[in-house]
């Protein structure tokens, strides 16, 4: 049952400016993606490079992925606050050369310095989740976390296109770096200079070891042969049973203790989050199905897709009061409910002859997927925060913040194999479009359902340990 300490109004009472902050960092990243999504093809026009479309989006998640492990493993000396004013200034900064670009060239490495920023976001927003609000409030802010999220992806698009209509996507860049630098001044104002965290050396070999499996990972993402693709990503695989291996051994590690150990709380912990995570970019897809399936308009494409995003921010704030066997059963039942929702799309979504009901029930399993991961992605979050020690927050809110990520980048490769596999860039007609999707729904429910015995973990180990273990 939730009690006024543990509701909205105290999370809003306990927070004052941190919630701008914290709000802010997320809505900066998220608008970002949506906003910049909608206004390449406009850009290109404008500045050429086509043949480098793709490696805005690759080059982008590199950077962020490179940041999240920048922020676990950077000096004793930069505490959190002197981390937010380096993520704001590379936002900043990578924005502005974007706004500025005058080629395809300068707005990549406008994208890497955006990027990096954005990563450093991502993972210090999870670590002022616990140095500014008290554990109970956890679920609600991380919930709140989703909901911008939503807002970015109903209102990205629109804007963006607003912008490139206008012929002024430039602003669109450049109306970001004031926003950097109030940002900068709000994380003066709440985060402290110092915090406790353990002072390790640097990991050297795990590190290079990530950057290898990343840049592996974006590359099978954009390469156009299947069978290069999938040779790329199974030594990507390889990688990540190497970087285990190693994990397992090191005296100095990059990932909390016990991330490769199956009897860890971690290892289910994190298994689940990137299952899911992985699970949920099938969506990535849609707008294309809805457009050349179902003949939508692009708008309308995205907004469909978009229920996605409305389903998760509702089922997030829905769930952020959950407790005790609620959470366990949300979590037993998100990959469930992801399993279902991408099945029911193979029969509705990669439809070759829709109609209008078929729309209306490919409209309902997105939603639905959206409430499976909404209803138990914070408490799976908060869980591993709570797991870890005040002196751990660092490296575990930037390993959160790379298991994100690179669920994403491996989403959108594994997508990438399969449907180039399936023959959807040859596909001509209907039926082979309808292939495609059919054999992208069909892998993706398969990753869903591999979620289920690793969240079935999660649920027994919470069980065992009802009470988290104290913040600090």
């Amino acid at each position: 049952m939730t009690t006024p300490q543990d509701g909205w109004r105290a999370l809003f009472a306990e927070g004052g400016i941190a919630i701008t902050i914290f709000m802010g960092g997320v809505a900066l990243q998220a608008m970002e993606v949506f906003i910049g999504a909608s206004m390449l093809p406009t850009v290109v026009a404008e500045i050429g490079g086509l043949e480098l479309f793709a490696w805005n989006t690759t080059l982008f998640i590199v950077a962020s992925i490179l940041a999240t492990l920048f922020a676990g493993a950077r000096p004793a000396a930069i505490g959190p606050r002197g981390a937010y004013l380096i993520a704001a200034a590379a936002f900043g900064l990578g924005s502005l050369v974007c706004g500025l670009a005058t080629s395809m060239p300068m707005l990549l490495a406008g994208r890497v310095v955006q990027g990096f920023g954005a990563g450093l976001l991502v993972a210090l927003t999870l670590s002022m989740l616990r140095l500014v609000f008290p554990q109970h409030l956890w679920p609600r802010a991380m919930a709140l976390n989703s909901v911008v999220w939503g807002i970015a992806t109903l209102l990205g698009p629109a804007v963006g296109g607003i912008f490139a209509e206008l012929g002024i996507w430039r602003w669109a860049f450049l109306g970001i770096v004031p926003l950097a630098a109030l940002l900068a001044l709000g994380a003066m104002r709440v985060l402290p200079a110092r915090s406790p965290r353990n002072a390790t050396p640097v990991p050297v070999v795990q590190i290079v070891l990530v950057t290898g499996i990343v840049l592996a990972v974006s590359l099978a993402s954009i390469v156009e042969n299947a069978l290069l693709a999938g040779a790329v990503l199974a030594l990507a695989l390889a990688a990540v049973i190497g970087l285990g291996w190693i994990e397992r051994r090191a005296a100095t590690q990059l990932l909390p203790a016990g991330t490769f150990r199956l009897a860890s709380p971690f290892a289910a912990l994190f298994a689940t989050i990137l299952l899911l995570g992985v699970a949920i970019t099938s969506d990535i897809f849609a707008p294309l199905f809805l457009q050349r399936l179902h003949g939508l308009s692009p708008l309308w494409a995205g907004y469909v897709a978009a229920l996605v995003a409305a389903g998760w921010s509702l089922a997030a704030i829905i769930s952020a009061g959950w407790h005790g066997a609620e959470v366990r059963r949300a979590i037993v039942a998100a990959p469930v409910v992801l399993t279902l929702a991408t099945l029911v799309m193979i029969g509705s979504l990669a439809a070759p002859d829709p109609g209008l009901a078929l729309l209306v029930v490919s409209a309902a399993a997105l939603f639905a997927l959206g409430v499976g991961i909404g209803m138990a992605f914070q408490h799976l979050t908060t869980a591993v925060l709570a797991t870890a020690s005040a002196g751990d927050n660092d490296r575990v809110s930037a390993a959160l913040g790379m298991v994100q990520l690179f669920a994403s980048g491996v989403g959108a490769a594994i997508g990438g194999v399969v449907v180039n596999a399936a023959g959807l860039p040859v596909a001509t007609d209907a039926q082979g479009v309808a292939h495609a999707a059919r054999w992208l729904f069909i892998a993706f429910a398969a990753i869903s359902a591999l979620g289920f015995p690793f969240a079935l973990a999660v649920a027994r180990q919470r069980r065992q340990q009802p009470t988290p273990l104290p913040a600090g």
